[in-house]
């Protein structure tokens, strides 16, 4: 009863907003790209900008989640890394590979299942772990993307062309100053980046509509299981080694157990880093996550 408690009060909404896309993908078939793309250069920016402008976590917090990120992002790449030469994958795969297992999903599902779990203190610790991993999978992750399909020079090339990392620039610029964005500005972000959770489950519902796992089907096993399983476990142990404590080491292990990310599906599509496998893990550790972090936030709340 508990974990079903916990199901239908954390998980269930959000799973109800990517039903909801996939019935406008069914009945509707509005095209996917451009709504992705929507979110990408408009929604996603947007809030990482208002976020970091407004965020009330302390410093040492703050500083604890980014170091976080950046630490576990490693841990997974190179695990990621490990299973992709198992795996014999070509290079473009490979890329796809990284793009499902390095980057979670913490922004609409992660900051959503933190709301519900933890209320207002875990979704603020929830959007720095996003800012942070937004950040990553706009420069590392369009890296990956980009040199799946061409060479290094053109790899760094495509990370200047990421709108977020210059939204979370400017963020970290205003805060630097001590600027105040002038408040019809600051309501045009906030506006803007409130459409990025929900567009996202929509478009993740988009796509899965789309999605049949009828090929790589070990390439998206073994990443589905390095997203949900090996991430949360170097999660832990990663917590316990740096000493968090309380509700930010409470999301950061839960962020870190996402499934893989919509960003990095967007980010495939550009660059056409096999988009395929991409979808087709998201898919898998979406449907598989409604177990995994159901029994994960019985242990941690």
């Amino acid at each position: 009863m508990e974990l079903l408690n916990i199901f239908a009060n954390v998980l269930l909404p959000v799973f109800l907003l990517i039903g909801a896309g996939v019935l406008l993908d069914r009945k509707l078939a509005i095209d996917v790209k451009s709504v992705s793309r929507v979110a990408y250069y408009i929604f996603s920016p947007s809030l990482i900008f208002s976020s970091l402008v407004t965020s009330a976590v302390s410093g040492s917090d703050s500083a604890q989640i980014f170091v976080f990120v950046l630490v576990i992002t490693f841990l997974v790449v190179l695990v990621s890394l490990a299973a992709a030469r198992l795996l014999k994958l070509d290079q473009v795969s490979t890329s796809a590979f990284l793009l499902t297992t390095a980057f979670m999903n913490s922004g609409n599902y992660g900051m959503s299942v933190n709301l519900f779990a933890f209320g207002e203190e875990g979704l603020a610790r929830a959007v720095l772990y996003f800012v942070a991993s937004a950040v990553l999978s706009n420069t590392l992750g369009v890296f990956f993307a980009a040199r799946g399909r061409s060479g290094i020079r053109q790899a760094l090339l495509g990370i200047l062309k990421a709108p977020m990392v210059y939204a979370a620039l400017a963020a970290v610029a205003v805060n630097l100053t001590g600027l105040t964005v002038p408040a019809p500005l600051l309501k045009a972000f906030t506006s803007a980046g409130n459409g990025a959770v929900p567009s996202l489950l929509l478009i993740l519902g988009m796509q899965l509509s789309r999605t049949r796992l009828n090929r790589d089907i070990p390439a998206v096993a073994t990443a589905s299981l390095i997203r949900l399983v090996v991430s949360a476990l170097l999660a832990w142990g990663l917590a316990l080694l740096m000493g968090v404590q309380g509700v930010t080491r409470q999301v950061c292990i839960l962020e870190s157990a996402m499934p893989a990310a919509i960003t990095p599906l967007i980010i495939a599509v550009e660059f056409d880093t096999n988009p395929k496998l991409v979808t087709s893990v998201i898919f898998l550790s979406t449907v598989a996550s409604m177990v995994t972090l159901t029994v994960l936030l019985s242990l941690l709340m």
